[in-house]
């Protein structure tokens, strides 16, 4: 595993040029993770006003206010300790905001080909690309190489190809799925997909809240006359405008008209667009206008991740980590965790983090040990579909039949299985369970249940079954 240090230059014996050293230090001293949370790739470290080869200051850089507040709280004591030992003495430190940082606008400079390139293109020069130079480089996009596709993402993954290879074929796109689903991951992914495939194509990405603040950010600082025509300016040349969560749009109606005319220029034009939220498009509280070119184009949904795509991504995970992980401890995070792929970074962070203090491989009764109190809190909702699953794979029935309304033994009996399990895990109704298998009363569900709760207790193999589908379930 590499320490930040392998990318940091060593320490060297001229004070002058310390202050890279201190940065390695600092890292020596509060650990990879930290420094790579509160500091990240964008602080910067410098020395002032040199007195015999000793620096009368050192000034830390960070990106915002955030960084700036979270480095001062979590790391003044190592940061201090670490200018000592590098330059011989107690410096005086001081802290700043980088400067020259377009307002709303998310990694301006990776949206930008190498300065060769932009020379080449007519135009390129106004809008955005002015100011390239002085946005610092911001952390590295997803890539579409690291999300997996399953049944609850498919056609979105088919939507963002199409945008890739054949952009304004289908235009524009919406993405809309619950917390934690990929979308963000998705766009960026769309996004470096595209950079890597041509240079001469532009993509833009921003949030919904970044494409605000640099609206009023331009409205703050221009004229009245062209205050709408300058930051309608900024978009110039795109091949690809990308926003995410456009929900936000819903709190600020002049954004909304602003956007609507951003929207149809570059739709007209050409320019491909792809946007994200987190509700269908009617639950979205934002002017008709707006909905109606949506709909118009391609509506996608992804759903929470099913079983089989968790389990390939915590997979993924754990190869990404390089942690020691038996498959059936990958098979508890996916059924116990894998409601979205937060709950399963979250879980495997606690996991490294053990590994990493016991320097033992591990195994289920440690994974089960260790989550103890994270399985009691995250119990998987289980759902009508899912009970319906596991009893067909047992008896292997098709749902359909499972669900139909024949009295045949060999049928009726798995379908009261069923419903007592979904009486057990789920929070259906019984109304709910009974439509739902077979279109039966609730006073049927009541009957099922306590039929098996009778057979469960006089028959062992019975039981031994139930057992099995229900470590499925979880």
């Amino acid at each position: 595993m590499h320490s930040v240090t392998d990318y940091i230059p060593a320490p060297t014996d001229r004070p002058q040029d310390c202050s890279s050293p201190i940065l390695a230090r600092i890292a020596e001293k509060i650990g990879e993770k930290r420094f790579g949370l509160w500091f990240g790739q964008d602080t910067t470290c410098r020395c002032e006003e040199q007195t015999e080869n000793i620096p009368e200051k050192v000034v830390f850089q960070v990106r915002n206010n955030f960084a700036l507040n979270s480095i001062r709280r979590h790391c003044s004591p190592e940061i201090k300790q670490a200018v000592r030992e590098i330059c011989g003495k107690d410096i005086p430190i001081e802290f700043s905001l980088q400067q020259g940082i377009l307002p709303g606008v998310r990694n301006i400079s990776e949206v930008l080909p190498p300065k060769n390139v932009q020379e080449e293109i007519p135009g390129l020069r106004h809008g955005l690309c002015e100011h390239a130079e002085k946005k610092p480089a911001g952390r590295r996009f997803a890539s579409l190489a690291t999300y997996l596709e399953g049944l609850s993402n498919r056609l979105a993954c088919r939507a963002a190809d199409l945008a890739i290879n054949h952009p304004g074929e289908i235009n524009p796109m919406y993405i809309f799925g619950p917390t934690s689903v990929g979308k963000t991951h998705l766009l960026e992914g769309i996004w470096s997909a595209i950079r890597k495939k041509s240079a001469r194509q532009l993509p833009m990405y921003m949030t919904a809240e970044q494409f605000l603040s640099s609206f009023v950010e331009t409205i703050r600082n221009g004229s009245a006359r062209d205050r709408n025509q300058s930051f309608r300016g900024k978009f110039k040349g795109i091949s690809h405008l990308l926003i995410d969560d456009i929900q936000f749009f819903a709190r600020a109606e002049s954004t909304q008209t602003e956007f609507l005319q951003v929207f149809d220029t570059l739709r007209n034009q050409g320019v491909q667009l792809i946007f994200s939220g987190d509700r269908p498009l009617r639950e979205l509280t934002l002017r008709s206008e707006l909905i109606g070119r949506l709909e118009a184009g391609m509506v996608c949904e992804i759903n929470l991740p099913e079983r089989e795509l968790a389990l390939r991504i915590c997979q993924a995970m754990i190869r990404h980590r390089e942690l020691p992980i038996d498959d059936d401890v990958c098979r508890l995070i996916a059924s116990r965790f894998g409601v979205h792929a937060r709950q399963i970074s979250g879980a495997l962070n606690r996991l490294h983090l053990h590994y990493l203090m016991d320097n033992r491989p591990i195994t289920l009764a440690v994974a089960e040990n260790v989550l103890s109190d994270l399985l009691r809190l995250n119990r998987r909702d289980i759902r009508l579909q899912d009970v319906g699953k596991a009893v067909c794979e047992e008896f292997g029935l098709s749902e359909e039949t499972l669900r139909s309304k024949s009295r045949v033994k060999q049928i009726s009996a798995p379908r009261m299985l069923a419903m007592w399990l979904a009486r057990k895990y789920t929070r259906s109704a019984l109304s709910e369970i009974g439509l739902y298998f077979g279109n039966h009363s609730h006073s049927s569900v009541i009957s099922a249940q306590r039929k098996i709760d009778r057979q469960i207790c006089e028959d062992a193999t019975l039981a031994e079954l139930v057992q099995k589908i229900e470590r499925a379930l979880e």
